[in-house]
C-alpha cells in the first residue's frame, strides 16, 4: 500500500496502525520512501495503560527514520491520555486524540486513541506542504516539531516535550 500510494502521487501518509512484531518489509518500505509518514504511537498494553515504546517498541512508530513523525494522544486538558504510548526517543509530539468525532458504521461517533491524534498532525503537514511549493517534506516535519507548544506534563514523554500547534506551524518563519 505504501509503494502504491507513492507511485500514485502521495507525499504524506498517515499510518494509524501498529504492531509489536518487527517487519523488515515494512521497515524497508518506509525507509526507502520519499513520503513523510505520520504514525500512531499506540494505545498501551492489554490493560489499556500506555508505556514507553523506547523500551518496548511498537512499529512503525519506533522506527528511527527521518521521514516519520510519531504521535501520542493528548487529552482535552493537555495531559497525556493514560492509554497513550510515549517515549522521549521514539515519540515526537502529542496531538488531540480523545473524544474525536469520527465515522463509524452507520454514522458518526466519538473515538479516542493515537489513531485519532496522528491524523491531526497529518492534516497540519498537508496544509503546510500545500501552502508553500518550495518546502521539502523534511521542512514540513521540522516546522511541526520546532513549533510544538511545550507542555510540562509532556517533558520526558515525547521528543519535543510539546503538543501540535497548527497556527504556529503554518506561520513559522513569516514576519509579522
Amino acid at each position: 500500500a505504501i509503494k502504491y500510494a507513492e507511485a500514485n502521487g502521495a507525499s504524506i501518509c498517515n499510518l494509524s496502525s501498529g504492531t509489536l512484531k518487527y517487519s523488515q518489509e515494512l521497515a524497508d518500505a518506509i525507509q526507502n520512501s520519499n513520503m513523510l509518514f505520520i504514525v500512531a504511537a499506540g494505545n498501551g498494553d492489554t490493560n489499556g495503560i500506555g508505556y514507553s515504546i523506547d523500551d518496548n517498541p511498537i512499529y512503525p512508530a519506533a522506527f528511527p527514520y527521518d521521514n516519520i513523525i510519531s504521535v501520542a494522544n493528548l487529552m482535552f486538558d493537555g495531559s497525556l491520555d493514560t492509554s497513550s504510548n510515549f517515549g522521549a526517543a521514539s515519540v515526537d509530539i502529542a496531538a488531540p486524540g480523545s473524544y474525536i468525532v469520527s465515522t463509524i458504521s452507520n454514522g458518526y461517533g466519538f473515538m479516542s486513541g493515537t489513531s485519532m491524534a496522528a491524523p491531526m498532525v497529518t492534516g497540519v503537514a498537508a496544509m503546510i506542504y500545500a501552502s508553500d511549493a518550495n518546502l521539502s517534506l523534511a521542512d514540513v516535519k521540522n516546522r511541526i516539531l520546532q513549533t510544538a507548544r511545550p507542555l510540562e506534563q509532556l517533558q520526558g514523554k515525547v521528543a519535543t516535550g510539546g503538543m501540535l500547534d497548527a497556527g504556529a506551524a503554518m506561520t513559522y518563519g513569516q514576519s509579522s
